[in-house]
């Protein structure tokens, strides 16, 4: 079910701006890949482009080894998480989640079926007749991820879908995203701006700045072997790096 993802040699500029340029990612099948970066480094340009909301200037996006770069957004198999939730208040929370397999035209039993089946998964058991308004901010972000997955996508692009819950609600969210994952064993690219968060989440980590990858590994791997000084300063508050001979911490470095 779940498929890889390729970016190669993407550029994408925005006027005199570029986004990202010279982009080369490959996320193996299966993995919890994040983008991490600060605001303004090309990660989110690089989902969009995943999802097809942005085309590339140069450079081709693959998905399974097949080139979808030119197909539209609706003709990619996969779906996007977003941090406002994107549901439709006048629906309920079945209505929700099903309404992608409605427009599909996915047979009501069998609808009602799948819907019933993604809110289990998502811990919404008996929630379906209620409305958005009447949800947490935790439960509308799990009615959003539901309707995001109960079409099977073979990936899921999430954009800082935690950014707007508390604290505590983020640290509840992280675990139960990692855990759906490993239970769907589904492909998820996922944005954040967040060092713990994407430490603490992800199989691989892709640090971003002014457009470019600095460096891409596990999380031990980004945290104890920052490949740059910039890796080293964003991502670990402890790292230590060599400089004019003598060691110096980060904290040392920022005074």
């Amino acid at each position: 079910m779940a498929a890889s993802v390729g970016l190669e040699g993407i550029r994408k500029t925005y006027g005199e701006v570029a986004a990202v340029e010279g982009l080369d990612l490959h996320v193996a099948e299966g993995e919890f890949f994040t983008l991490l970066g600060p605001s303004g480094s090309g990660k989110t340009t690089s989902l969009r482009i995943i999802a097809g909301f942005e085309q590339p200037d140069t450079g081709r996006v693959l998905l399974g080894g097949e080139d979808i770069t030119r197909r539209p957004p609706y003709a990619r198999d996969v779906n996007t998480v977003f941090q406002d939730y994107a549901l439709f208040p006048h629906m309920t929370v079945a209505e929700n989640v099903g309404y992608g397999l409605k427009v599909k035209g996915v047979a009501r039993a069998e609808r009602r079926r799948l819907v019933d089946e993604v809110l289990g998964m998502v811990r919404l058991e008996g929630y379906g007749n209620r409305r958005p308004v009447q949800l947490s901010g935790g439960q509308r972000q799990r009615v959003a991820l539901a309707r995001s997955i109960v079409n099977r996508p073979k990936v899921l692009l999430l954009d800082e879908p935690l950014g707007a819950l508390d604290l505590k609600l983020r640290q509840e969210m992280q675990a139960f995203l990692k855990s759906l994952q490993r239970e769907l064993g589904m492909t998820f690219v996922y944005v954040t701006h967040d060092q713990e968060e994407a430490l603490t989440m992800s199989d691989h980590v892709a640090v971003f700045s002014a457009g470019r990858i600095e460096q891409v590994g596990t999380p031990a791997q980004v945290y104890e072997q920052p490949a740059t000084e910039f890796v080293a300063g964003f991502v670990g508050t402890s790292n230590i790096i060599e400089r004019g001979g003598r060691r110096a911490d980060r904290h040392e470095r920022g005074r």
